[in-house]
């Protein structure tokens, strides 16, 4: 079997079925709190659905972004347009040259390696893009590919200052509001500043709740030093976000936290069918691949792939604040 031959079966549903189902180094945010199977949508735009609760307001609109946002009393309602992404790689002729010379299975074993390896590239990458994206939605933003914060949700509510208080009497706080706002009681996690923690690990072991028996205790978690107390995670965040005018801001101020519902109310996202005419014939994924195509002039073949997506927060007053005052 000749290159080309081995190339003619990677069909359209041979490449998408690889892309979606290859295993990638994973993420923090998008893998940890991005539960939901997403939605679809056939167009390059995307309606999202934001629920105001009790005291969330729309806070900044990006000059120039593509959008319509509709007020509909409890819900904000925005048209947007999906980011595209989009990624090509190629065999050449040189490498054409270098499968030509092995044989039979050997000669299909390392074309098929080679394409996996670039679809394997391209969805690390698009991972990647992605994970910014939902770091983002974690804090009430819609950020568009390019990093820029398109609209931003937030509460008017204060934060909930866990100084004075009891590490219980903080909690009981934190699931009282989430009810107020939810209508039922979720998991949840507390990202927080290294200030933030240390301040509550302190209070911890004044309790002396460190060590056999106590509440309190340090796990590793793929290199982060989380904090339990109380069987609550208090995990550190120093991610920032970049404004319009391309200023960097930390999502989590000094002695500052954020609780972080586990629960598929709060977060979601949206992807959309790839501007490309084989993603016509297959029905929208989160990740497309087009059938590998020769290029122009016998350079070698070609292969496209791509991600029109947008991760969101649906419940944003559902982002309790949190601070731990000096």
């Amino acid at each position: 079997m000749n290159f080309e031959a081995i190339m003619k079966l990677w069909t359209l549903i041979t490449t998408m079925t690889a892309i979606n189902q290859l295993k990638t180094a994973g993420t923090f945010v998008f893998d940890r709190y991005f539960k939901s199977k997403g939605k679809q949508t056939l167009g390059t735009t995307a309606t999202l659905k934001i629920k105001k609760g009790a005291s969330v307001v729309l806070n900044t609109i990006a000059a120039g972004a593509d959008r319509d946002v509709k007020d509909l009393g409890k819900i904000y309602e925005l048209t947007i347009k999906l980011p595209r992404f989009g990624l090509s790689g190629q065999i050449l002729a040189h490498e054409i040259n270098e499968f030509e010379s092995l044989q039979g299975k050997a000669k299909a074993e390392a074309v098929s390696k080679r394409i996996t390896e670039i679809l394997k590239e391209h969805k690390d990458d698009y991972m990647t893009t992605l994970e910014y994206m939902s770091t983002g939605a974690l804090f009430g933003h819609i950020v568009d590919g390019e990093g820029k914060t398109l609209l931003e949700f937030k509460t008017t509510a204060d934060p909930i200052d866990f100084k004075n208080k009891s590490n219980i009497e903080a909690l009981d706080a934190i699931d009282e509001a989430l009810v107020d706002e939810l209508g039922k009681e979720v998991p949840y996690e507390i990202l927080a500043s290294a200030s933030f923690i240390k301040k509550v690990a302190a209070e911890a072991k004044e309790a002396d709740e460190f060590g056999k028996g106590g509440a309190a205790s340090w796990l590793d978690e793929n290199g982060k030093r989380v904090l339990v107390y109380n069987s609550k995670k208090y995990i550190p965040f120093r991610a920032s976000w970049i404004d319009e005018e391309g200023n960097k801001h930390q999502f989590i101020k000094d002695n500052g936290a954020v609780v972080i519902p586990l629960s598929e109310d709060v977060f979601d996202y949206i992807y959309g069918r790839a501007d490309h005419t084989e993603a016509l014939k297959v029905a929208p994924k989160l990740f497309f691949a087009a059938q590998p195509e020769p290029l122009e002039k016998g350079k070698g073949w070609g292969l496209e792939t791509e991600m029109k997506a947008i991760p969101y927060c649906k419940r944003p007053g559902a982002l309790i604040k949190l601070e731990y005052s000096e």
